[in-house]
C-alpha cells in the first residue's frame, strides 16, 4: 500500500528521527512537545497518536529498531552483500517506517 506524498518542504517524522540524533531524543522523552516543536517534519494523526500511547521504553525500542534497519539498509546498499548478514536482513527494501507486528 502506497502511502500519501508528504507536504511539500516536509520530511517524515521517521527520516528525521533517523537523520538527528537531538531530535530522536526528544521524540523518546515527548512526543508530541517534538513534533511541535520541529518544523518541517510531517506526522500522521496515527503516527503521533502511537508515539503517545507508548510508554518510554516502547518508544526507544521502537526507534532504535528503526535507525537499525535503516543503517543495515544503507550499507548493503552501499557495499552490496559483503557486509550482510541475516541477523540484520531488513527485508525487501521496506523502509517506510516502523508497524506494529
Amino acid at each position: 500500500m502506497a502511502r500519501d506524498p508528504l507536504p511539500p518542504g516536509t520530511v517524515s517524522v521517521w527520516t528525521r528521527a533517523v537523520a538527528d540524533p537531538a531530535f530522536r531524543d526528544r521524540l523518546i522523552e515527548d512526543p508530541l512537545r517534538a513534533l511541535a516543536g520541529a518544523e518541517g517534519v510531517h506526522a500522521t494523526p496515527e503516527e503521533a497518536r502511537r508515539l503517545e500511547g507508548m510508554d518510554r521504553a516502547e518508544r526507544t525500542a521502537l526507534i532504535a529498531e528503526l535507525v537499525r534497519r535503516v543503517t543495515a539498509q544503507r550499507a548493503r546498499d552501499q557495499w552490496g552483500d559483503r557486509f550482510w548478514s541475516p541477523d540484520v536482513d531488513t527485508g525487501p527494501g521496506d523502509l517506510s517506517g516502523p508497524r506494529d507486528g
